[in-house]
């Protein structure tokens, strides 16, 4: 073994000075070595794959919900192979109707999803849950604390560790989208209100109460907030459109089986309904809270944000507006598509169920709807309006290419019950119908082209119908209730005159007065519009010569919001 080395050092004084003894000492002195600094710690990596857990704590309890004693209920793969997303459910039964479902991306970019649902629809008590406190871990690293005032029965919300980016740019989908135009009314068109999303149960601007009748931001076939994205396509449009989103979350329509831990699949359970006390099964209940459902003024949240990040919470938030919209209608009207709820109501439920049965995949994990259901009723509602509409040889049908039939309308003095239509209703659904032919349904631009005559008979100026006046809020289309239908645009004119002169007073056919509000009309462009896209003939012409007008008295009171500025040809 070889000798140790030893740390010595031998020091020698020398001195010589006049009148002192000569100095010459030496001494051997031994270095003991210091032991070295210790290395500050390095702290261990943060382990992005450890499991992910959360505590809720509720009425001075705590509930832990761990991602390793989960039920993993299978992957998600993003159509274009961007990500695989997995999803872990949790469940207490000491929490009853709390759901916690883990959704991790797989692959070298993590990206960290916990979302939060409450409510059940077998063997649980609806009861909204009040204020609490989730907090999020992954292995020891606490990732955040969310505080949520409150929780609705059949409501949701999420955290998410970054948001899904936008990864199919609106250009790249045409044949998903109409062609909005800021050139067509310009700086006119004011900007709707930023939105933004506060946290769980927050709304981010929509109207809790959904039946409020007027003109709001988030009715139409986008909202204002999609179509300023679709015109600008700036940062904060864009965050409107997520905050709407998240927003969409807080609805109390998130009926999700506790069975399948999918979404309600109304062909297992063709009795369950919201509708009423009918002994459903199940019968699917709402504790009292801010929202209030209704199918004539449902938005259109998540369509959008799916189709340009591909968030399969969006997908999600699609299917149960498509479900909600099949269940709040009792099982005996299920078969009448929503029209018992006036033909708004058809058009915002066919919107949703087409664009659920165009993007759901083939093949969809456990925790989400086959997209053949959505389409098995799209092909069932498509024979419905073909036998009781486009078939028909009973006016108003055949003759005004109207869908309402004036039954049930309440007296409007002078105008007497059960004699006049909401015209600009029948507008939204041709666009909706325009907008199906466009995701592909070929099959439906029978229906299409059926629906769109009566917009264009009122835009044609040749009909009979003066053009001047496109779009009343009450159409007379019958002298009295036991009387019958106009038989022809043209008799239809001569009622309105009758019962509502000052309506339909203009100088000029082709002129649209400029006291005209702009709002309802607009319905009228997009339908043209979109109708043009789709290829419906003489709808062009129409569309021309009513965009003309509208850009004529647009101002800074009167003019046509985003969501219906359709151009056609793209890029107009």
């Amino acid at each position: 073994m070889p000798d140790p080395i030893t740390n010595e050092i031998t020091l020698t004084v020398t001195a010589n000075l006049p009148g002192y003894e000569p100095l010459d000492v030496s001494a051997t002195v031994t270095l003991t070595p210091l032991a070295p600094e210790p290395p500050e710690p390095t702290p261990p990596p943060d382990d992005d794959t450890a499991p992910l857990c959360v505590r809720i704590d509720y009425l001075g309890a705590s509930y832990v919900f761990d991602e390793v004693l989960g039920v993993d209920l299978g992957d998600y793969h993003e159509a274009g192979g961007h990500f695989v997303q997995r999803c872990v459910l949790c469940t207490l039964p000491d929490l009853g109707g709390v759901r916690v479902l883990f959704r991790r991306d797989r692959g070298a970019v993590q990206r960290d999803e916990v979302v939060f649902e409450l409510g059940g629809l077998w063997d649980t008590v609806p009861a909204n849950m009040e204020a609490y406190t989730a907090t999020i871990f992954r292995g020891q690293t606490t990732l955040a604390v969310v505080q949520a005032p409150e929780h609705y029965w059949h409501s949701r919300w999420r955290w998410q560790s970054a948001p899904r980016p936008i990864i199919y740019p609106p250009d790249s989908c045409a044949t998903s989208l109409p062609a909005y135009s800021e050139a067509l009314f310009g700086s006119a068109i004011p900007l709707s209100n930023a939105r933004t999303y506060a946290g769980p149960m927050d709304l981010a601007g929509l109207t809790a109460y959904i039946p409020s009748t007027g003109e709001r931001d988030e009715i139409g076939l986008f909202t204002e907030a999609q179509a300023e994205f679709l015109c600008q396509g700036t940062d904060v449009s864009w965050s409107s459109v997520m905050a709407q989103l998240e927003a969409s979350g807080t609805l109390t329509w998130h009926f999700r089986d506790d069975r399948t831990n999918a979404p309600l699949d109304w062909t297992q359970y063709p009795n369950a309904t919201m509708y009423g006390t009918t002994g459903g099964d199940p019968q699917i209940e709402n504790p009292t809270s801010p929202i209030t459902l209704d199918p004539a003024h449902e938005p259109a949240l998540a369509y959008l944000p799916f189709l340009l990040t591909g968030d399969p919470y969006a997908l999600e938030e699609m299917q149960f507006a498509a479900v909600y919209d099949v269940v709040c209608l009792s099982p005996g009207a299920r078969q009448n598509f929503s029209l018992g709820n006036a033909v708004r109501a058809v058009a915002w439920t066919l919107r949703g169920l087409a664009r659920a049965a165009t993007v759901t995949p083939d093949t969809a994990p456990s925790w989400l709807l086959p997209r053949s259901l959505f389409k098995s009723r799209l092909d069932d509602q498509r024979q419905w309006f073909m036998d009781r509409y486009v078939s028909s040889d009973a006016p108003p049908f055949c003759n005004l290419n109207l869908m309402s039939d004036a039954k049930g309308a309440p007296v409007a003095p002078p105008i007497p019950a059960d004699s006049y239509v909401s015209v600009w209703m029948e507008d939204y659904l041709t666009s909706v119908l325009a907008h199906v032919v466009q995701l592909g349904h070929e099959d439906w631009r029978p229906i299409l082209e059926w629906k769109a005559l009566d917009v264009m008979s009122r835009t044609n100026g040749t009909s009979g119908w003066v053009r001047a006046v496109p779009t009343l809020y009450t159409l007379v289309v019958k002298a009295s209730s036991d009387a019958p239908y106009a038989d022809h645009w043209g008799v239809a004119w001569d009622l309105n005159e009758h019962f509502q002169p000052e309506a339909v007073d203009c100088n000029d056919p082709d002129v649209m007065p400029e006291r005209v509000d702009l709002t309802y009309p607009s319905y009228a462009l997009g339908a043209l519009a979109l109708a043009s896209q789709a290829g419906v003939p003489q709808a062009k012409a129409c569309y021309d010569w009513l965009l003309q007008q509208m850009q004529r008295n647009t101002d800074g009171n009167s003019y046509c919001r985003r969501k219906w500025a359709m151009a056609w040809p793209a890029g107009y």
